[in-house]
Order: structure tokens, then C-alpha cells, then sequence
């Protein structure tokens, strides 16, 4: 919890810097995707008749970024460009303790050829995670309900596949996601970024896993909350807000951990601006 509340604590600090610097690659996620689909689908699931793969399958993947593709390019060159910013503003910040948004193309030089690297990594992840999540539960509603509408029995289970798997694709990702700031920070190689991360989080990999698990736990239950909301124009503007949350949440979560697992010296503390 200790890093929870740091990073709520930095982000404040910190919003309106890094909310600039994240806000195009959530925008384009709030458009062409709906938040945590994977979890949030169950809210409406009772309402879909299933007939195939197929019907599963548009539960979790939007229909036109995947058709046309290129909102993916899109989305991905964004949060590329978005994360290498807003890790190279917040590593700045923890070591000159100063917050600036200065010459930016100069400030993500280091960072662009890490980030794509890892999100790459996670790209492929996240693809096989709903590929995986839609072959179980297409198996499982055949198994159980058959063609048609899932019965209660279906739905609970359901419930628990999704969050099992969730849960194990975040557990996989944890380290990964320290991959750029060890790249960047100490200067390792790929392989020695890997390795290094499996290290840094040893001992403290229930905290961590809880820290990274909490705004994806957030941002479904909200999206959730939200799923009556017919009017596309709103859907698509709360749906960038939650991305804009949870980008940035991560970032800080990210650099606020590693540099205490790190015991590195935080400058931005001790520094009033």
C-alpha cells in the first residue's frame, strides 16, 4: 500500500504535467476501445446470444480498430510517444527535482527505442490474453449453455475464468513493465533488464502485483458503472478519462517503486516548486 498511496500522492503533484503529456494516446484509446473490455463485457454478457467464437470475440476487440487496423497503428505509435514523455518528465523530476516539460522530442531520445520494445512485448501479451479469454469462454458456453443466451451457471464461471486469467496476465507483466527505466537508468541491455527486473521485485512481488492490479480493478468496475451510458460522444469521453487515469497511474506507479525497490535518491522531496 505504501507505493499506492506514494504514486496517488505524486500524480496530484504532478497532474497537470503529465495529463498533457498523456492525453493524446487516451483520447485515441477512449475512441477506439472501450476500457478493460475483458472484465467489464460481464455487465452485459446476460444480454448476448452466443452462436460462435465470433460473438465472443467482439465482447473484448473493437470491431473497427481491428477491421481497418490502423487505429491500432495509431494507438500504439501514441502510447509509444506518450509513455517515453511522460517516464523521461518523471525520472527528470526524481533526479534534479525539477518539473518541466522542456524541448520534449530531446527528453524521449533515450527512452522511445526501450518503451517500444516493451510495449511490443505487451502488445503480443495482451492479443494472446483475449485470444486465450475468448477460446475459454466460447468453450465453456457451448459446454454449458449452448448456443444462446449464457444461463447463471455460465456467468459464474465466467466470472471466475476472466479474473484468474487477468490476474496471471498482470502477474506476468509486472516485470516487464520495469524493463524501460532499468534499459534507461542503469543502462543494462535487454536480456540484463530482464533479468534485473525478476530481481528488483523478489521480495516485495505481492505488493507490486497489488499496486499494478488496483487502477485495472478501478477502471473496470467504473467502466462498468458507466456501460448504461448510450450516447457514444460521452462513452468515448469517460472512456478517455479512465485511460488517461490509468496511464498515468502507471507511470508513476512504475518510476515511485522502482527507485525506492532501487534505493535511490528522490531530489523531487526535497525540492519545493
Amino acid at each position: 500500500m505504501v507505493y499506492v498511496k506514494e504514486t496517488f500522492k505524486y500524480m496530484f503533484r504532478a497532474f497537470f504535467v503529465l495529463a498533457l503529456v498523456c492525453l493524446p494516446a487516451a483520447v485515441l484509446l477512449g475512441i477506439f476501445s472501450k476500457p478493460m473490455a475483458t472484465l467489464s463485457y460481464l455487465v452485459s454478457y446476460s444480454d448476448i446470444f452466443v452462436r460462435s467464437f465470433k460473438d465472443v470475440f467482439w465482447m473484448f476487440f473493437n470491431r473497427y480498430a481491428t477491421v481497418y487496423f490502423y487505429p491500432l497503428v495509431l494507438i500504439f505509435l501514441s502510447l509509444v510517444f506518450c509513455v517515453s514523455l511522460a517516464l523521461s518528465v518523471v525520472e527528470k523530476h526524481f533526479r534534479i527535482g525539477k518539473l518541466m516539460l522542456k524541448a520534449p522530442l530531446r527528453q524521449i531520445n533515450n527512452y522511445v527505442i526501450p518503451v517500444l520494445l516493451t510495449f511490443t512485448i505487451l502488445s503480443l501479451i495482451m492479443v494472446l490474453y483475449g485470444l486465450v479469454q475468448t477460446g475459454l469462454l466460447t468453450l465453456l458456453h457451448m459446454i454449458v449453455s449452448g448456443k444462446g443466451y449464457p444461463n447463471a451457471l455460465t456467468m459464474v464461471l465466467a466470472v471466475m475464468v476472466s479474473l484468474t486469467l487477468f490476474v496471471l496476465v498482470v502477474f506476468v507483466s509486472c516485470s516487464i513493465m520495469y524493463w524501460t527505466p532499468m534499459m534507461v537508468i542503469y543502462g543494462f541491455s535487454f536480456r540484463d533488464a530482464a533479468a534485473a527486473s525478476l530481481r528488483l521485485i523478489d521480495h516485495k512481488t505481492g505488493s507490486v502485483l497489488f499496486g499494478v492490479l488496483l487502477p485495472f480493478l478501478i477502471v473496470a468496475i467504473l467502466q462498468s458503472l458507466f456501460s448504461f451510458i448510450a450516447n457514444v460522444y460521452v462513452g468515448c469521453a469517460l472512456g478517455a478519462v479512465l485511460y488517461l487515469f490509468l496511464i498515468m497511474y502507471l507511470v508513476c506507479y512504475i518510476m515511485v517503486s522502482m527507485f525506492d525497490l532501487s534505493d535511490m535518491e528522490r531530489r523531487d522531496k526535497k525540492t519545493v516548486w
